[in-house]
């Protein structure tokens, strides 16, 4: 074929592909029935430089639970405990190497391409009571007892909240007072035809859930894809991402602007996804998809020219209805999957695998104050961080895996949220530590060291043998009648404060006193009557006064003194 055919050959097939955009841009009636006529453009990216310097952060990240669950699009804790929302509209329980199964809402369903069967919970996030509130992108907005997988409808998805019914509902902010913000995705198209509602006119909302009346009001209108919801953490305003214009709006709930809204910060190098509070006052925000010099997004691209936009939408509807109607008339698994593909995000999300994976922790106030990057690819589409104790947790709607890092390995280990419990256990080895210099102190004196070693057996035999400690005491009185040398020995040591090395033939003769003693307690009874208390277990004060034995009576003072 020489140079005149090839020629006529793309010259023809320019000519049908103008014709067929022709017939989709003007023929009435055609799929998807939407409005899409605004142009819309969106702000200069900012450069990678600074803050946002490709620094490899994310090298080491771990991949957890790989192929084990698919599509762990976000988490919420409780108790110390990990739950993540999945593909197939399950919440598990992450405990340690296993998972749970929580809850289902929605119904048994074949696979991920019956995702309007399945239920596809998103956004999710605990209350002070311990129950969860849930996003359902198909079947609205839930609170869930995770222990017995009871669950209150809050939203429905055929309610109308201003004249619209919400068709993604997609992210949760809790407030204090048990209020709840929440973002629709869009108005116009279900989760399912994702890619149509980034070609359409934008038609999320910034949503209040009033706790008390149970009423919804509309806060921020006209959103291009609305996503993640995150409060202050004064509760002075909300902020909710707005994704394929790559930025994120900030609305006020008091003070002086309160009512209004404006751009929290605008021009990110991605699409931001869920937004999560770093726990100090700012926020985590995952860039989904990059966005800059290197990585363009078509979708963006033909955002100021609303023709083209509709011929691409049209193109992709009139497929979906020609799938839609075989499988009427002849059911089967392949066209219900195309049906699928066509316009979900996730088709898009398959084409190609971005180089770049970054999340950015901004400020109360906007700013960026760091960045993490991945650029080797092993890990990609993040949608959510998640800061559990001293871990970052990763998470998408694409993935089979969960990426993970610890704290330490990135610098943000002071964003670590697990609770100081080793510090009760060190304050506890601290008085060990403490006793045993105070044990050491007395044996620095002679008399006590021998109580040290008296006392302990006590405590470890029952009580008659409690008794014989005070008989050991006796015994001093009863040795000074019968074997007068005992009785002049002691005395001695004690009038020379004696050497240590005297010591020692003291605790020699103590321990036949000890087998002295229980004749003692045999042939006079009344004694152990006498020095019942077992109170009188110190020594000391009696080793103080041997010459009387009425010293047994005053024997509650050196417990004091110990």
């Amino acid at each position: 074929m020489g140079a005149k055919g090839i020629f006529k050959f793309f010259a023809r097939r320019f000519v049908e592909i103008a014709v067929v955009a022709l017939l989709l841009l003007f023929m009435p009636n055609l799929p998807p029935y939407t409005k899409i006529e605004e142009p819309f453009s969106v702000s200069p990216v900012k450069k990678l430089e600074g803050k946002l310097a490709l620094k490899e952060h994310l090298s080491d990240v771990q991949i957890w639970h790989k192929g084990d669950l698919i599509g762990p699009e976000s988490f919420a804790e409780y108790n110390g405990e990990l739950y993540a929302s999945v593909l197939g509209g399950d919440i598990v329980k992450l405990t340690g190497e296993h998972i749970t199964p929580v809850v289902k809402l929605g119904k048994p369903c074949k696979g991920g391409y019956e995702e309007r069967i399945c239920g596809r919970p998103l956004g999710m996030q605990f209350d002070k009571n311990g129950k969860l509130i849930v996003a359902d992108a198909y079947y609205g907005l839930f609170r869930v007892n995770v222990k017995t997988g009871d669950r209150e409808l809050l939203v429905s998805p055929d309610q109308e909240i201003e004249g619209k019914q919400t068709k993604v509902f997609n992210s949760v902010a809790l407030a204090s007072n048990g209020d709840i913000y929440w973002s629709a995705s869009s108005t116009e198209f279900t989760l399912q035809d994702g890619v149509l509602d980034l070609l359409a006119d934008p038609s999320g909302r910034l949503l209040h859930y009033d706790a008390k009346t149970k009423k919804n009001k509309v806060l921020i209108d006209k959103l291009h894809f609305a996503n993640g919801v995150q409060l202050s953490d004064d509760e002075e305003f909300v902020i909710v991402a707005e994704t394929h214009r790559n930025r994120i709006h900030r609305y006020y709930l008091k003070g002086s602007k309160k009512g209004t809204h404006d751009i929290f910060i605008d021009g990110l190098p991605g699409m931001p996804d869920n937004l999560k509070s770093d726990g100090k006052g700012g926020f985590l925000v995952p860039l989904v998809v990059p966005v800059d010099s290197d990585h363009i997004a078509p979708s963006q691209l033909i955002g100021p020219y609303p023709k083209i936009r509709k011929i691409a939408a049209r193109f992709l509807g009139v497929l979906q209805l020609a799938f839609e109607t075989v499988d009427k008339h002849y059911p089967n698994e392949f066209s219900k999957k195309a049906v699928y593909s066509i316009g979900h995000l996730a088709s898009t999300a398959s084409l190609f695998k971005a180089s770049r994976t970054t999340i950015l922790h901004v400020s109360k106030n906007g700013e960026i104050i760091d960045c993490l990057h991945n650029l080797n690819r092993n890990i990609s589409f993040i949608c959510e961080a998640h800061i559990h104790k001293d871990t970052l947790y990763l998470g998408s709607p694409f993935n089979d895996y969960i990426a993970r890092i610890p704290l330490s390995k990135i610098g943000w280990q002071h964003l670590s949220s697990k609770p100081a419990t080793q510090k009760p256990t060190t304050t506890t080895q601290k008085p060990t530590t403490t006793q045993q210099p105070t044990t050491q102190k007395p044996t620095a004196t002679q008399q006590p060291t021998t109580q040290q070693q008296t006392t302990p057996k006590p405590t470890t035999t029952t009580a008659p043998q409690k008794q014989t400690p005070p008989a050991k005491e006796q015994v001093p009185p009863t040795q000074k009648q019968t074997p007068p040398t005992q009785k002049q020995a002691p005395p001695t040591q004690k009038q020379t404060p004696p050497t240590q090395k005297q010591t020692p033939p003291v605790q020699k003769q103590t321990p036949p006193a000890q087998k002295q003693a229980p004749p003692t307690q045999k042939q006079d009874p009344p004694p152990q009557k006498q020095a019942p208390p077992q109170k009188q277990t110190p020594p000391t004060a009696k080793q103080t006064t041997p010459p009387s034995k009425q010293g047994t009576k005053p024997t509650p003072s050196p417990k004091q003194e110990l």
